[in-house]
């Protein structure tokens, strides 16, 4: 049993990985699951009581009707006291938590309801409701007082309709997000429960291969290092093309002799572990070799623990290859990533991360900030008549430009064609930004000549401001465009606040 265990002690993980994402996948659907079947029945209620409201309004006009004919109102108003006590009953059930009747008159406990924005809709509509409910109670049947009770009802009716709509929005909203968190959490361990399954069939391939893999390669560098001497008793002659020294001068020598000095703690904490024939705590690392002319290359290590060919010592032995392109292309790839490839500015995905990071900052400090939209004027009359590269060129100047005008502190993105975003933390005031934003406009209303194309453009600036303006990333830049677009409208060449 042991020894299948120790055989397969690799694989322990991943498996054991992919049983926990299977059960947390299976109780996230089961609750959330849970939430959606309450949310649906919430959902239904809010849209009984819009349904009640609108019969409550149309009983009292029946009643005034049949009064004003002369004809028994009994029947309107029993069925206006029946509409009115189940509206009741299931508004203060939906604030507070309660049983109300479902759609087949069923008892049915409803959840104290507790989303702040749902709870405001919720204690707006029973301000409007209570003293209504009231009059109703009290009311006399008589002309004059039922006269203006419909008028009262139809009044607030309206406004009640609207809180009882936005209350139904508010539920279809939450609804979705859960549906949305159920949608995003089950994609999350999907793949986890795919990377596992890869991070076994990994583990597998390379144990099985890891041998024949070593000598395969001639262009990997295959070494092997005495536990008990710390010397390397094998080195393949690849290491000429990499590091410029033959085999010999590593041969019989210590391993610093290959690695530089943090690589090396490394290489002697794994030597350490070998001594006791211990499991490795990793199979691969990242490691910088030694070049003849002192220069550092970037390597991967593949690691693997063996006996000696007496079977008296431990050995370690390692598959070395140059990986200095794949470091360089991941640094190209995240510098893609988060630029701008024509301005070299940071882009819609690294606005999106860094905005959110000046918010939060904001919230801890209890400081203030600012979002500058900034759209170009009469930049589609330089693509029509200098052509689109003459507009890519302009569209770096005006990328330079802008970031002079700017404190080291502020960031400007470019966020598509023409439009600019600017990210101003810690402003005092709105004089400061109006500045800021006058500069800007200046600087880019000059005439430029690119490529012999004289270029005349403008720009149109909306700003809004943190916390005053929006609470988070979306709702200010939705605020910061439409006061741009105020500023298009209006003439363009200048800047505009939110109103």
């Amino acid at each position: 049993m042991f020894e299948v265990i120790s055989k397969y002690r690799h694989f322990l993980l991943p498996l054991s990985l992919v049983i926990i994402f299977d059960i947390t996948l299976l109780a996230m659907n089961y609750r959330i699951s849970v939430q959606l079947e309450a949310s649906s029945i919430n959902i239904n209620i809010a849209g009984r009581q819009r349904m009640l409201s609108q019969k409550m309004t149309k009983s009292l006009l029946l009643m005034h009707y049949q009064q004003n004919q002369g004809l028994n109102t009994d029947a309107a108003f029993e069925e206006l006291m029946e509409a009115m006590s189940l509206f009741d009953q299931t508004l203060n059930a939906m604030i507070n938590g309660g049983e109300t009747l479902s759609a087949d008159s069923q008892l049915i406990q409803v959840e104290q309801f507790k989303e702040t924005v749902i709870q405001t809709t919720l204690e707006q509509s029973v301000a409007l409701w209570k003293p209504l409910y009231l009059s109703i109670q009290q009311m006399q049947l008589n002309d004059s007082a039922l006269e203006q009770l419909v008028n009262a009802m139809v009044a607030d009716n309206l406004q009640l309709l609207a809180l009882m709509n936005k209350l139904t929005n508010q539920l279809e909203a939450s609804a979705k997000r859960q549906t949305y968190l159920l949608r995003g959490l089950q994609s999350i361990i999907v793949i986890l429960i795919l990377l596992s399954f890869a991070m076994a069939i990994n583990r597998l391939i390379r144990r099985e291969q890891y041998f024949s893999k070593l000598m395969e390669k001639s262009s990997d560098i295959v070494i092997v290092i005495n536990s008990a001497s710390g010397n390397i008793t094998f080195i393949s002659a690849s290491v000429k093309l990499l590091l410029q020294h033959e085999e010999r001068y590593y041969l019989g020598q210590p391993y610093h002799r290959l690695f530089d000095q943090e690589s090396a703690t490394r290489i002697s904490h794994l030597l350490l572990l070998a001594k006791k024939f211990r499991p490795l705590p990793y199979s691969r690392c990242e490691v910088q070799l030694l070049r003849a002319d002192n220069e550092l290359i970037d390597a991967e290590m593949l690691l693997q623990l063996n006996r000696s060919e007496d079977g008296r010592t431990i050995e370690l032995s390692g598959d070395i290859r140059d990986i200095t392109e794949r470091k360089q292309l991941e640094l190209a790839l995240t510098e893609m990533a988060h630029k701008d490839s024509l301005t070299g500015l940071a882009n819609r995905a690294q606005f999106s991360l860094l905005a959110e990071q000046a918010i939060l900052q904001a919230q801890r400090k209890g400081t203030s900030l600012a979002m500058m939209f900034i759209d170009l004027d009469n930049f589609k009359s330089v693509n029509d008549d200098c052509g689109h590269h003459v507009g890519d060129a302009l569209l770096i100047e005006v990328a330079q430009r802008i970031g002079q005008r700017l404190r080291a502190s502020d960031t400007v993105f470019r966020i598509g064609g023409d439009e600019f975003v600017v990210l101003l933390s810690d402003v005092d005031n709105d004089r400061h930004l109006q500045t800021v934003g006058d500069k800007i406009i200046a600087t880019l209303s000059e005439k430029m000549v690119i490529d012999n194309c004289p270029c005349q453009v403008g720009a149109s600036i909306g700003i809004a401001r943190y916390p005053e303006d929006g609470e988070n990333i979306d709702a200010l830049l939705k605020a910061a465009d439409e006061a741009m677009y105020r500023v298009k409208q209006s003439g363009k060449n200048a800047v505009a606040f939110v109103a």
